[in-house]
């Protein structure tokens, strides 16, 4: 089966790594240190590439060649316009 909640969570946490680093950037005042914490680590800590990657390699094993592309396509390309809808939102706030 698609792992559509690894998808859900990667693109979700993207959005959110993307809203964050932006106003950290340019509205809140945040410490180096509390700035990574936050983003590498919370944040990192939600989104699962482990898990991706383990999910895809199962999809590879079973033969769903077309499921793993679109998982590795979707999270790639959903991620990257999720970080930039973050940022472009936090610009807006």
């Amino acid at each position: 089966t698609f792992p559509y909640a690894n998808l859900i969570i990667n693109v979700s946490g993207s959005f959110v790594i993307g809203l964050l680093a932006e106003a950290f950037e340019t509205r809140v005042l945040v410490s180096p240190v509390v700035r990574a914490a936050l983003l590498t680590g919370v944040l990192g800590g939600y989104t699962t590439f482990s898990s991706f990657s383990l999910e895809t390699l199962s999809l590879l094993r079973d033969g769903e060649w077309l499921l793993a592309f679109v998982n590795v396509a979707g999270s790639v390309l959903l991620g990257l316009v999720a970080v930039w809808l973050g940022v472009r939102l936090a610009q807006m706030l």
